[in-house]
Parts: C-alpha cells; sequence; structure tokens
C-alpha cells in the first residue's frame, strides 16, 4: 500500500494541534491544478478554522487561489467551495447563502456524471471535506437530518472523517447505540488510524466505566507529545480527569490551559472548568460563548429552578 501523501497533515490535525497542521499544510507553494495540493489547503483551511478563536478569513485566503478561476467554463472544486462557504458562515457573512453554497457543492458530487472541474476532484479526500463541511454548516443550523444525510451518502459511507463527525452529532442526540455501531464501521475502513481512536475516546468520555479509562489514556498519551498540550487535548484530558473523579488534576489541566493564548475565553477550556466548580467559569461561558452547548443547557436549567423555586416563596 502506498504512504498517504497528506498522513502528517492529517496526524497534526487529528491531535488538534491546528498551528501545527497549518504550517505543516503549507509548507509548499499552492498548485490550483493540483488536486492533492487542494487537499493540503483545506486541511489548513480547516485548521484556521478550529484555532480559539478561528480565523475564517485566514481560511479563505489559504483557499483563495484555487478560487480564483471560478467561472462557468472551468468552476473551482466543490471541496475548496464548500470549505470556503464553512469559513465564510463562522464570519457570519449571510448565513442563509453559505448554507445554499454547500449544499450545492454536495450536490454536485451526487449529481449522475457531474463534471468536478479539477483533474481528480472525485477523489475519495475532497468529497469527503466537503460533505464534511456541509454537515458542519447544517449542525450549527440545527439541520441534523440534513446532516446525518450529508454524512451518510456517496464517499460519506467510508470517509473516517464524515463518520467522526456522525458519530459526535450522534452523540450530542444521546444516541450512543448509533454512534458504537458508527464506530464499528470506522474501526474496519481504518483501524490504526489515529481518528478511530478518537472516535473510540468520544465515545468512552459519553459511556463512562471502563470506556473512560480508554479515553484518559488516549488524551494521555496526546498530553505527553512533546507539543501535545494544546487547548483542545487539556480541555479533553481535563474532562476525564473529572469524570474519573480526578477533581485537582481536572483544575489543573484547566489552570493550564486558562494560562495560554486563547485560553481564558475558550469555550470548551470554559465548559470543563465550569463543570469543575471553578470559580467565574460559569459568567466566563455565558459571556465568552453563550451559543456553547453547555452554556445554553445551563441556562435553560437556571431558569427552570428560578422557576420552581418561585412556586415555593414565602409571602412577604
Amino acid at each position: 500500500m502506498d504512504a498517504d501523501p497528506l498522513y502528517n497533515v492529517k496526524q497534526l490535525f487529528y491531535q488538534f494541534d491546528p498551528s501545527a497542521c497549518i504550517q505543516e499544510a503549507t509548507s509548499r507553494a499552492p498548485t490550483p491544478s493540483d488536486p492533492l495540493s487542494l487537499a493540503r489547503a483545506i486541511y489548513a483551511a480547516r485548521a484556521h478554522l478550529a484555532l480559539s478563536p478561528p480565523a475564517p478569513s485566514a481560511a479563505r485566503a489559504v483557499l483563495a487561489p484555487f478560487l480564483e478561476a471560478d467561472t462557468p467554463a472551468t468552476p473551482a472544486a466543490p471541496a475548496a467551495r464548500a470549505v470556503t462557504a464553512l469559513a465564510a458562515y463562522v464570519e457570519g457573512s449571510d448565513k442563509a447563502a453559505r448554507v445554499d453554497e454547500v449544499r450545492d457543492a454536495v450536490i454536485e458530487y451526487e449529481a449522475e456524471g457531474a463534471d468536478a472541474g479539477v483533474e481528480g476532484e472525485n477523489d475519495e479526500r475532497l468529497e469527503g471535506a466537503a460533505r464534511v463541511a456541509a454537515a458542519t454548516v447544517f449542525i450549527l443550523e440545527g439541520e441534523n437530518e440534513e446532516a446525518v444525510a450529508t454524512l451518510t451518502e456517496g464517499k460519506g459511507k467510508t470517509d473516517l472523517e464524515c463518520l467522526a463527525l456522525l458519530v459526535q452529532l450522534l452523540l450530542s442526540l444521546d444516541r450512543r447505540d448509533l454512534a458504537q455501531a458508527t464506530y464499528n464501521t470506522a474501526k474496519r475502513i481504518g483501524n490504526d488510524s489515529l481518528l478511530v481512536q478518537a472516535i473510540e475516546a468520544w465515545i468512552g468520555l459519553k459511556t463512562g466505566a471502563r470506556p473512560l479509562h480508554q479515553s484518559y489514556y488516549f488524551y494521555e498519551e496526546l498530553y505527553q507529545l512533546p507539543a501535545g498540550r494544546t487547548l483542545p487535548v487539556l480541555a479533553s484530558h481535563a474532562a476525564a480527569h473529572l469524570l474519573l473523579g480526578h477533581v485537582d488534576e481536572a483544575k489543573a489541566d484547566i489552570a493550564d490551559a486558562a494560562g495560554r493564548e486563547g485560553g481564558a475565553t475558550d469555550a470548551d477550556v470554559l465548559a470543563v472548568g465550569t463543570s469543575a466548580g471553578l470559580e467565574g467559569y460559569a459568567e466566563k461561558l455565558q459571556a465568552s460563548a453563550p451559543a456553547h452547548p453547555f452554556a445554553v443547557d445551563l441556562r435553560e436549567k437556571s431558569s427552570a429552578f428560578d422557576e420552581a423555586a418561585a412556586k415555593f416563596a414565602i409571602a412577604a
């Protein structure tokens, strides 16, 4: 089997190290006519969006060379347009139009005999990237059914990144049974993949018991890498510690994360810090990331508590 030319880029992306991923993916000059060059640019763009805070303008700039010749006669690759639309969506630019753009990009792959516009565009990695970008927008829009359909059709059925995002969505919907089934599919496709190990860790955090220990070991391995203590790793490592009852260790991880660039306002860091009972973190989470699922859940529970408490208020 030939070595994957994107192996190093993927590993850094899956290790939750977006800065290193950007550096590796952009170490070569872009070649708009080369699908492999586009694939590297797409990872760089997605890594820019994974920064804390995200850098959507930088993501769009990375893909700009691949969109310059976007005309009816020479259309740009759908994958490039889909990820660019995701970046614009994150930036807040006409979100309804961005939803249509990612939907159109996926339709191009699904259209029978569609001309992809760039030699090699039907390469599985590019269709998978387009589907992940589109599904991400659909999830953010609350269109979960369309996201599931996008991730389970075409090349999405066998693309590990599509399966990984599907697992995250299913876990958020409390469908651990379907998430486990999706993980089993991913394991058959790429048993040794770091991404498959990450999927197993996500399920373990949701499941608890013995799988939780496997999750902790996964994040501990990343934590011990020379540059492994990124914000996502520290937040996940802290979450595993917290679920195992290691409160002091979890707080130490959060303190470490909060002292790093972007850590004081990172939504996941603040969410885990809130769960660990750190003073002021709940307020910081509501201020910095009010749309974060944990922040929304806190507000809903606080409102429900206040409503229930009012019923038992003692009259003056």
